[in-house]
């Protein structure tokens, strides 16, 4: 399947906002449930919103303008490949690959540059967190493919069988 520049910006997009929609998700109920308390949910969704904002917000924009590269190449090579499986497969592996970098490249940030957030910056190769942000990683990359081609099909005019192109209109 080829891909506008439109259809593929659309996909990075989509993936952009569906791993910020999750971090925020996701990381509001593993802090709630820790808390053991869901009287510090609303408390919890404003600190996470704010970590968010300062720090998830901007590395994620970033990594999805790098992982990009990757992913148009990729993109030509799967162009000729049919299955939509195949394709959320490579496009998770994508995902995993532009996760882990991240991971190691914040995992080297010192704390003192990060302020009170510090500790999370630093602890974020830690299975408990840095596997959830693999799986977040994973799930957007292939979830913005999935949107982006799935859009682009729907737009594109029906295509006739080759029996009904063959005969003259009229």
């Amino acid at each position: 399947m080829a891909f506008s520049r439109r259809e593929f910006w659309r996909g990075a997009i989509a993936a952009w906002v569906t791993f910020n929609a999750l971090f925020l998700m996701v990381t509001t109920v593993v802090l709630t449930i820790m808390s053991r308390s869901l009287q510090t949910l609303f408390s919890i969704l404003i600190m996470v919103a704010w970590f968010q904002l300062l720090f998830v917000v901007a590395a994620s924009a970033l990594a999805t303008i790098i992982g990009s590269g990757a992913a148009f190449g990729l993109g030509r090579l799967l162009r000729t490949t049919t299955g939509t499986r195949r394709h959320l497969m490579a496009f998770a592996g994508l995902g995993l690959v532009v996760g882990g970098v991240v991971i190691a490249v914040v995992g080297v940030v010192p704390a003192n540059l990060t302020g009170e957030f510090g500790f999370v910056l630093t602890d974020i190769s830690e299975p408990y967190i840095a596997l959830p942000l693999l799986g977040m990683s994973a799930v957007s990359v292939a979830y913005g493919w999935y949107w982006s081609a799935s859009r682009a099909l729907c737009a594109d005019p029906a295509r006739q069988s080759p029996v009904a192109e063959a005969q003259p209109a009229g």
